[in-house]
């Protein structure tokens, strides 16, 4: 009997708080290097998928109330697939805890903590991360409800201080290079939307698991509106082509924001504070899956001894990239593991389910 509760509005700031991490700071770089001007309709048209694949989850959570997909999937598919499902998420969750993490302790070395060993700053991030998840998804879930509303008006805030650098004519024409850009950027557009598929873990926590379906639009919408706001002030400050040349363009035009008279010289420095939470709470949340499926898999009535010995294992995948390419490489591992992941198993199980419930009613 699951003893945790979480109110459909903690739902909403955990699944804003899986999704919005990384994204904001290299999205409008990897969408617009192939969308150009166009870039905010791929992400429309990548969050109107995430919302088709979330409501698929929530509607087979809402057939097995009370279990996660650990426990509906073995009984769907048998003990078997089900099991190498389930170890397929896992590996998932752990490989994208540990690139985050690295992309994270990159990002901050490099602006805000340059003689910090990234070592250092990993072992910083998982501990905090360690911190939250030993103590469980209701930690968790006050600790987003704090964190991410503050860092979200922070983020907006210093936002605000672009406009008097944009030139909104950058993103025109609309669709002058046709459909096709837009198609080859969805792919990788999708990419920055995972973190959404942890409601096949989360939502038996749910007060009334029934509005998963609702909250999880609701977080998935926030997170569209996020990243549309971010990529065109990127575009129409920068250019489209400039976009593209930037390792992290939302910095990028934050960091040449000049504010007369304003007593903060570096906003730059600012956004990372701001950032940092983002990235901390993504880690947290697939920290915790992770420890979810590993402990009930293993028969455990505690997760904690799971997510300790975890963090070696993060740590090493988190460490084996040696410089910016290899952690793209396995970065991209992980999100096409995700996006396969999350294409295939919630409709095969829906499938699955309605064949049986079709040969029991016959």
């Amino acid at each position: 009997m699951i003893k945790d509760r979480l109110t459909t509005s903690q739902i909403v700031v955990q699944l804003f708080a899986a999704m919005v991490g990384v994204g904001i700071l290299t999205l409008p770089e990897t969408v617009g290097a192939k969308a150009g001007v166009d870039s905010w309709i791929v992400i429309f048209a990548a969050g109107f998928l995430a919302m088709v694949a979330v409501s698929i989850m929530a509607y087979l959570g809402n057939r097995f109330p009370g279990k996660s997909i650990i426990h509906y999937a073995p009984t769907l598919i048998g003990k078997m697939l089900g099991t190498i499902v389930l170890l397929a998420f896992l590996l998932y969750f752990l490989m994208f805890v540990g690139t985050v993490v690295r992309i994270s302790a990159d990002v901050t070395k490099l602006f805000l903590l340059d003689l910090t060993p990234v070592e250092v700053i990993i072992i910083g991030m998982l501990t905090i991360s360690s911190y939250l998840v030993l103590h469980g998804v209701n930690a968790i879930a006050r600790f987003n409800e704090f964190i991410q509303p503050l860092a979200l008006l922070l983020l907006l805030l210093v936002l605000t201080q672009t406009i008097r650098d944009t030139d909104f004519g950058r993103i025109l024409p609309v669709l002058g290079d046709g459909i096709q850009p837009l198609m080859h950027a969805l792919p990788s557009t999708f990419f920055s939307f995972m973190g959404f598929e942890i409601l096949l873990f989360i939502q038996p926590f749910m007060e009334q698991p029934r509005g998963a379906q609702r909250a999880a639009l609701i977080s998935i919408g926030a997170t569209m509106i996020l990243y549309v706001i971010v990529t065109i002030l990127c575009i129409a400050v920068l250019g489209k082509s400039e976009v593209t040349l930037v390792e992290y363009p939302t910095l990028a035009i934050i960091k040449n924001i000049e504010v007369p008279g304003a007593f903060i010289e570096r906003l730059d420095s600012i956004m990372m504070m701001v950032w940092i939470p983002f990235a901390v709470t993504t880690i947290v949340m697939f920290h915790y899956c992770a420890s979810l499926i590993a402990s009930q898999m293993l028969g455990l009535q505690e997760h904690r001894v799971i997510a300790l010995f975890m963090i070696p294992l993060v740590y090493l995948i988190a460490v084996l990239p040696r410089n910016i390419l290899e952690v793209d490489k396995w970065s991209n591992w992980a999100s096409w593991l995700g996006v396969s992941l999350i294409a295939v198993v919630p409709i095969w199980l829906v499938l699955v389910y309605k064949w049986k419930r079709r040969r029991q009613s016959a």
